[in-house]
């Protein structure tokens, strides 16, 4: 599917579908056009470009070849550029390549995954003038806009992080074993998750720099001015590495609270363990079938026996207890 988007008088964006327009209105109107995206393109709209811009549009396994010459390259006169934009934050990350071409005159973005990644700077603009003098201008906004949802991804991670900082030093918790253990697997998903966008938005920032660094080798320089989104890429790519680092405590964190329950586990089998020993080696003795064993004959032997059962049992229980083991 491809779109026309134009200005209005008021400077307001507004879309076309290419399937709306004959061709002569098409050709006629296409002077108009500053941006056009295409989604899956189909036969007909790859030829009506090449007829028009008189370049090729890239296929879908092109955008997700990591060569830096089959991502960022010029074709006569058009530069081409891939980005890999975060699609989808939650449940699941999506990340997904967008390829930009950048002629004398348009912007041409071609896709070949839903969500589209910039219909949410086309709405914003559909319902209020945009300042700009060119595409040029056009193309800068669009950058930023794709810099703006990396950055409302980081401070999403970054308040999930402070959440399970706050969580973590609380320790497990009360609760019974279950709970906890509940409470520890929903820990490291989430974990787990907070990585993986970190993970992406830094690929997604990385390509946007090389990208912006290829754009200013290759426009006539002051064409547009990077400086801004080059400062917001740096402060965004460092305060990845820190949050990075901090998902990685966080995960060594919740490792440790795992170990320490295990051994928990394992101390309380160990100290039962050893106060039924002494119990149990008395009812083994007992438990012989020897003829001639003496206090088979006594009385009082059998309470005997079973009042230094439990005084086995209990003396063990009352020295872990005062050494702080249990």
């Amino acid at each position: 599917m491809m779109t026309f988007i134009e200005r209005s008088k008021e400077g307001k964006l507004f879309t076309t579908l290419f399937e709306e327009k004959n061709t002569e209105q098409r050709i006629s109107d296409y002077h108009q056009v500053l941006w056009i995206e295409i989604h899956n393109p189909t036969v007909s709209e790859r030829d009506f470009i090449k007829i028009q811009e008189n370049i090729e549009l890239p296929e879908h396994h092109e955008l997700h070849q990591i060569e830096f010459s089959n991502q960022y390259y010029i074709e006569n006169e058009a530069i081409f550029l891939t980005a890999n934009l975060v699609t989808v934050s939650f449940p699941r990350p999506e990340n997904h390549a967008i390829n930009i071409i950048v002629t004398s005159n348009k912007i041409v973005t071609v896709r070949y995954s839903d969500p589209n990644p910039v219909k949410n700077f086309l709405d914003q603009f559909k319902v209020k003038s945009i300042p700009f003098k060119s595409h040029y201008d056009l193309l800068k906004m669009l950058l930023q806009s794709f810099i703006g949802k990396n950055a409302d991804i980081l401070e999403g991670v970054g308040d999930r992080t402070n959440y399970l900082a706050h969580t973590l030093s609380g320790g497990l918790g009360k609760g019974g074993l279950k709970k906890r253990e509940s409470r520890l697997n929903q820990t490291l998903i989430e974990i787990n998750l907070l990585e993986s966008l970190i993970s992406m938005s830094y690929q997604s920032l990385s390509s946007l720099e090389m990208l912006i660094n290829y754009l200013e080798q290759s426009l006539i320089p002051n064409l547009i001015d990077f400086k801004s989104i080059e400062r917001d890429l740096f402060a965004l790519l460092k305060h990845a590495d820190y949050l990075n680092q901090k998902v990685e405590f966080q995960l060594d964190s919740t490792l440790g609270l795992i170990n320490i329950e295990q051994m928990g586990i394992v101390k309380i089998f160990t100290v039962l363990a050893m106060i039924f020993m002494p119990p149990t080696l008395i009812a083994s003795i007992y438990g012989m079938n020897f003829k001639h064993m003496p206090e088979l004959d006594y009385i009082f032997g059998y309470p005997l026996v079973i009042l230094g059962i439990g005084l086995s049992a209990l003396l063990p229980w009352v020295i872990f207890r005062k050494k702080g083991w249990i």
